[in-house]
């Protein structure tokens, strides 16, 4: 019998959370977030393009046996009752359109940060429920941070997506950091059916975001981000206009970030 990722994860952060010699010396860090955008977009697709509330709450267990593990919660509220040309219906204003359930294990090895996880999306009122594993690979060179990631869904679609991440970030001074990253995102024939109705692999989503951040205390910061994304597949693209979606988009996040 084949044991989904994300549960035998679930079994392994029930036995750590049980076993002291498991969990090491460190305690487990909590983090959470909070921010208001102007628009929420998935892997090329505009699921809202009017404002949106996400959350998140994340704790981050150091292991005795080397690298974290990780528990994460996200979800997405949607603020108004029109979603405009976007995938998501109208008429779910204040209502919660997606959940996202993640557990991963990371750690490096040698210069190369290695993360093996599984994510349960759910989408009430609004799409099917699936599942994904995922296998991410991260390397520092030539000034950037380079995040290469392998996701499959094993529920919905048997297929893949992949994912590359550029990211570069700058110190201003003691409290002001900034960042720029590039993501590129790689779509399987049976995803690209399921999110742009068109059975076609390609080039899903080329996204641009710049962040700027500043630190209140050790534990508290806030957030401002731009983000721009456009589809390079002309097939893909065509596909979301004829359905009456955009396929480019800017949009805007203002948040908080709380860390202990």
């Amino acid at each position: 019998m084949r044991v989904p990722p994300l549960l035998l994860l679930s079994s392994v952060c029930c036995l750590t959370a049980a076993c002291a010699d498991l969990r090491g010396s460190e305690g487990s860090r909590v983090s959470t977030t909070q921010n208001v955008a102007s628009s929420y977009w998935f892997r090329g697709v505009p699921r809202s393009l009017q404002p949106v509330t996400q959350g998140d709450l994340v704790i981050d267990t150091p292991l005795a046996v080397g690298g974290n593990l990780t528990f994460t919660t996200w979800f997405n509220l949607q603020l108004t009752n029109k979603t405009g040309d976007a995938a998501f219906p109208d008429g779910l204003g204040g209502q919660v359109t997606e959940i996202d359930l993640a557990l991963s294990y990371s750690r490096r090895v040698g210069r190369v940060d290695i993360t093996w996880g599984g994510i349960g999306y759910s989408l009430p009122q609004v799409a099917p429920s699936t599942r994904e594993t995922y296998l991410g690979l991260g390397l520092d060179a030539i000034g950037l941070t380079h995040m290469v990631t392998a996701y499959y869904d094993l529920d919905l679609l048997d297929d893949y997506y992949l994912q590359y991440q550029a990211t570069r970030g700058f110190a201003l001074d003691e409290h002001w950091n900034a960042a720029l990253e590039l993501m590129l995102g790689y779509m399987s024939d049976s995803q690209a059916e399921f999110y742009f109705g068109t059975k076609r692999s390609g080039f899903s989503d080329l996204l641009l975001t710049g962040s700027l951040t500043y630190a209140i205390d050790a534990n508290t910061s806030l957030f401002f981000e731009a983000a721009g994304v456009t589809v390079p597949d002309d097939e893909l693209s065509n596909s979301l206009r004829q359905s009456g979606l955009e396929d480019s988009g800017m949009w805007f996040t203002l948040g908080a970030a709380w860390g202990l």
